[in-house]
């Protein structure tokens, strides 16, 4: 043989496409309920003098329903911006189920959010360009950090002398009207009675069972996040987290990107609709992207969606 073909690639010394991951980084000082979050970084950290680089950033808020966030569960598209030029960290907060009222999960994220900034050299982060990203009870978190920016009563003892303000917001198919919400939750409850009552005694028990607990959960769940100790439900408190009840007229808020599957059959279509037009209303930069045909989460989920939204971060970080 006279011929040995060699391909050739040139090098890559800016690193550009690869990205790392630094895990469990204790975001909060509190010896009760810890928290971490998980970061993923370009792979550059530092220029061909030696200097630091330093990136924007995006802080993710997993849905969960208010309970304890998967980090891990949207990890693998979280890399693509990480890949693309920004820390990317998601982030975790309290958990109803371990008897945290609302709004505790907010004072997590935000705490998380100041966490970075007072790290922002060790993280490699440019503190004045972090945004949020949510979905579900996660982008219920991103909104509602849209809209308070800094309110005192949101600031837990750690990194206070930091901001929790942010460039922009992605709200993935999040509840933006909770007293809506609970309405609609209090109706499917009762329906659910009714159908238990008018269950003749020939049906499956299953089915009973079946209606019995999803009317318990329903109820348990209401219970643990908006409860009052006489069982009653807390509506002060739940109209605190509707984003749609904390647009102030006199206040300017940051860019939104509003995204909800058509047939969303967890938060209605119709949350995120309200939401888009009171944000237009207000007078703030919003913009909206319908998924048609899409249930929550699961074939929500496409490369098309994730490049219009890293176009929407790419626009306004």
């Amino acid at each position: 043989m006279t011929d040995y073909p060699i391909s050739h690639v040139p090098n890559n010394p800016a690193l550009k496409g690869f990205a790392h991951m630094v895990k469990d980084i204790t975001f909060t000082d509190r010896e009760e309920d810890p928290l971490q979050l998980q970061l993923l970084l370009p792979w550059k950290l530092s220029d061909n003098e030696g200097n630091d680089l330093v990136y924007p950033a995006v802080v993710f808020v997993q849905g969960s329903s208010w309970t304890f966030p998967n980090v891990y569960y949207q990890l693998p598209q979280l890399a693509q911006l990480a890949r693309q030029g920004y820390v990317a960290a998601t982030v975790t907060h309290r958990s109803l189920l371990d008897g945290h009222q609302s709004p505790a999960f907010l004072k997590d994220v935000k705490t998380s959010i100041r966490f970075l900034r007072a790290n922002a050299k060790k993280y490699h982060i440019d503190p004045e360009h972090i945004g949020i990203w949510g979905t579900s009870s996660g982008g219920n978190a991103a909104l509602l950090v849209g809209l308070t920016a800094d309110i005192p009563e949101y600031k837990t003892a750690e990194w206070q002398e930091q901001s929790d303000a942010v460039n922009f917001v992605v709200d993935c198919f999040g509840p933006t009207n909770t007293v809506l919400m609970v309405e609609q939750i209090q109706k499917a409850i009762a329906e659910f009675q009714t159908e238990i009552k008018n269950l003749s005694p020939g049906q499956q028990l299953q089915m009973q069972t079946e209606k019995l607990e999803q009317a318990s959960t329903l109820e348990l769940g209401m219970q643990q996040f908006f409860g009052r100790p006489d069982g009653s439900l807390d509506m002060e408190k739940i109209q605190e987290i509707s984003p749609v009840h904390r647009i102030d007229a006199d206040k300017i808020y940051p860019p939104f990107l509003i995204l909800h599957g058509d047939q969303d059959r967890t938060v209605k279509y119709e949350q995120s609709v309200l939401m888009y037009k009171a944000l237009l209303d207000h007078g703030t930069v919003a913009e909206m992207i319908s998924v048609d045909g899409a249930d929550h989460e699961n074939d929500f989920w496409s490369q098309e969606i994730l490049d219009a939204i890293g176009e929407f971060i790419a626009k306004h970080i």
